[in-house]
């Protein structure tokens, strides 16, 4: 069974290689990615048949967090996991009270990715 993904990035190079790193994995179809939190929840009207999205923190128009808090309302069996560039605790704090499943930094290598997937859906 494979895991249906999206991303939520607002920097097109950053998103293409996140996407990179889950195709080398069989078990993981990519199904869209938004530049901003509003545009990720109009997608998921559209389609909320997902598992997992990897949701960056900090985006024009709405950020990770706030998506994440109306994500989880509307849809609670999608996991998240907020991608960051920092290791920052306020954001990553915030994040976490909205409802994220935890968080990843970006640069994190596809084989550590693929993993971290893994574990957010075995809770």
């Amino acid at each position: 069974m494979s895991l249906k993904i999206c991303i939520a990035e607002d920097n097109y190079f950053l998103g293409k290689a996140i996407q990179e790193k889950v195709s080398f994995f069989d078990d993981i179809s990519f199904k869209f990615s938004a530049k901003n939190g509003a545009e990720l929840i109009g997608k998921l009207e559209e389609n909320h048949n997902i598992d997992v999205i990897l949701m960056d923190i900090q985006m024009p128009v709405m950020d990770g967090i706030k998506a994440t808090e109306i994500i989880k309302t509307k849809y609670p069996h999608i996991k998240i996991l907020m991608l960051t560039v920092l290791d920052d605790d306020d954001f990553v704090f915030n994040a976490i009270k909205a409802g994220a499943n935890g968080y990843l930094l970006k640069e994190i290598e596809a084989e550590k990715l693929y993993k971290c997937i893994q574990e957010v859906m075995n809770g």
